[in-house]
């Protein structure tokens, strides 16, 4: 004898990927004919066994198990989405035209649904070769690269139904940076922690909502460098100590997000030179304010170049083009570690 039970389906998102993950009710049995003469002709629930040789019974009974177990919410997008897995039931019994019966008992269950049923899975199923052909030059990406591209195809192919179809993912999105962003809440005003024991809670903070996306890379070290040395509490650090000791907390944190011994010297190499910009930007802060108190139009704005030259050679021209915008470089606060 063979069986075949009726499907019910739930659609899963997992990294960027629909999934669909298919239950069975054992409800339509179908029969050989020399099997046939040994079973009763009905099953407990009234639903007839089938000759497995009759389609249209098959097209009819399943039309009828589809129309009763989803009808009430085939208008949901996932639901719409689930039919891939039928579709590909379908085939496997019917390997010869089972692409034709699973549209004829679409069309018979949902009449008003079925074209749009069958351009959505399309849709997805071009998505999907998308995402596997695109899965190398994704992983090479930074986590906001790899969302911009992904939601960009995604709309692309599905306008605005891309936002119900992966309304989960944007949930568990949310609710993962609103994780992270009450851990930075405390971990600003840790003043009592240790610079290590704030970088542990940091990434293991990350690690836990990001898991195996933080291990490939899409949120680097330089990302979770960037985020840590922005922590007031590390800067109220920084800020207290000596060069020496400075480089050598720097080189600290570095070394225990995993920066190679290279990177860790070619960034305080970086580190000095900032430094240095730093020191000239306070020098040129301090004498401007000095020529703006005691000088006015024209010849104020004479001494003004003249400094600006003095301190910044060729790059004078971009100063005076910020300061005409109200920017002040040097009046941004400094972050050791980052700028």
């Amino acid at each position: 004898m063979k069986i075949i039970k009726s499907a019910f389906f739930t659609a899963v998102c997992l990294g960027g990927l629909v999934y669909l993950q298919w239950g069975y009710d054992p409800d339509v049995s179908i029969v050989s004919t020399e099997d046939k003469q040994t079973h009763q002709q009905t099953t407990a629930t009234g639903i007839p066994f089938l000759p497995v040789n009759d389609i249209q019974t098959f097209i009819d009974s399943l039309s009828t198990r589809m129309k009763q177990q989803h009808g009430h919410e085939i208008q949901d997008v996932l639901v719409q989405l689930s039919m891939a897995d039928f579709r590909d039931f379908v085939i496997e019994e019917f390997p010869d035209n089972g692409l034709s019966v699973f549209q004829q008992i679409m069309k018979n269950a949902f009449p008003e649904y079925a074209d749009a049923i069958f351009a959505l899975l399309a849709n997805m199923r071009s998505y999907n070769d998308w995402h596997v052909s695109m899965l190398l030059t994704l992983n090479e990406m930074n986590a906001l690269a790899r969302n911009g591209t992904l939601w960009g195809k995604r709309r692309e192919l599905f306008g605005d139904l891309a936002e119900e179809i992966w309304q989960h993912e944007k949930d568990e999105d949310e609710n993962k940076q609103k994780n992270i962003q009450d851990t930075l809440a405390l971990l600003h005003k840790a003043d009592d922690l240790s610079m290590t024991d704030r970088l542990y809670i940091l990434t293991d903070s990350i690690h836990q909502q990001y898991g195996d996306e933080h291990s490939n890379l899409l949120i680097s070290k330089g990302m979770v460098a960037d985020i840590y040395f922005h922590l007031d509490s590390v800067q109220n650090d920084l800020k207290e100590m000596s060069s020496e000791e400075r480089a050598a907390a720097l080189a600290q944190s570095r070394r225990q997000l995993g920066f190679s011994e290279t990177r860790i010297s070619e960034l305080a190499k970086d580190d000095e030179q900032k430094e240095h910009r730093w020191k000239n930007g306070y020098e040129y802060m301090s004498a401007r304010d000095q020529l703006v108190s005691m000088y006015s139009g024209a010849e104020l704005e004479s001494k003004l170049a003249d400094l600006r030259i003095q301190h910044f050679s060729h790059e004078a021209p971009t100063i005076e083009k910020e300061e005409a915008t109200d920017f002040f470089r040097y009046k941004r606060p400094r972050l050791y570690g980052s700028n």
